[in-house]
């Protein structure tokens, strides 16, 4: 370094100040995918290391992301930067959605048991990952979603999909060709939420169901009888039983449900078309 001019290493400092932008703009996407996908969000996660593995995740398209900053303009370069970098956090985010459906699905599913079980109070569990109140069951099928989500290579999908994104939104593309068809398909997502926690709950908020009519009909004939009190007793001691023997059902729900995951670059190209 003794013989190198103020030049070189102006150089250098300058190679140094654009490999760390290319590599702030290479981890947005990864980052957005982070703030929603409830792998990263319920796992306790330090920042640390979220940052740590969005910028891991990021290497591959390093190379390419710094040769187009020699494109902008160098006047603007600072603003385009910002916009690029709110860009891709922002398509991280709609990239995660697609991955998480299945899991929020299953944490929906597990909301509507309890709350048809009357289990529902002031003091029930906290939701670690958003520090609000949850469901026992609903806590119960998000962990084990994420669990199967993560067992059945859910992560290599999830960096496949990143992937795969750059050629249908561009890093340097700052908007794509949004149509009406792109929000329907934003709107069926949603959708999907409720068909899939539906039909992952029905069975057993059917049996519950069941129990409430069958003890309405028992205290028309026993007015004793504190069906208040006797209906939740009879659901919470049935409950236990029917979960076994449906669990072989929810497994497969489970699996079916987050194989759709797989589809999520299909989702996300859709969104934009």
């Amino acid at each position: 370094m003794s013989g190198s001019s103020p030049a070189d290493a102006q150089m250098i400092i300058h190679a140094a100040i654009e490999l760390i932008i290319a590599a702030g703009l290479a981890a947005a996407r990864p980052v957005g995918i982070m703030l929603v996908l409830p792998v990263f969000t319920r796992s306790q996660l330090g920042g640390l290391i979220r940052t740590c593995l969005a910028v891991a995740f990021g290497l591959p398209c390093l190379a390419p992301i710094r040769d187009g900053l020699q494109l902008l303009d160098a006047d603007t370069r600072f603003i385009q930067v910002t916009l690029l970098g709110l860009k891709e956090i922002f398509v991280g985010l709609l990239l995660g959605i697609p991955l998480g459906i299945p899991i929020w699905s299953l944490q929906a599913a597990g909301e509507l048991v309890d709350t048809q079980r009357g289990i529902t109070s002031q003091v029930g569990p906290v939701d670690a990952a958003t520090n609000t109140q949850a469901s026992a069951m609903g806590l119960f099928l998000g962990i084990t979603a994420i669990t199967i989500f993560v067992a059945s290579d859910g992560l290599q999908i999830m960096i496949s999909a990143l992937y795969g994104s750059y050629s249908i939104w561009p890093v340097y593309q700052f908007h794509p060709a949004l149509t009406s068809q792109g929000a329907m398909e934003l709107i069926a997502l949603l959708d999907r939420i409720m068909v899939t926690s539906l039909l992952v709950a029905g069975p057993v908020v059917a049996f519950l169901l069941l129990v409430d009519i069958s003890v309405m009909i028992l205290a028309r004939f026993a007015p004793q009888l504190k069906s208040n009190r006797l209906s939740p007793t009879i659901k919470n001691i049935g409950f236990p039983i029917i979960m076994v023997t449906y669990t072989a059902y929810l497994i497969d729900a489970m699996a079916s449900d987050l194989a759709q995951a797989n589809r999520g670059l299909e989702a996300f190209e859709k969104m934009l078309k």
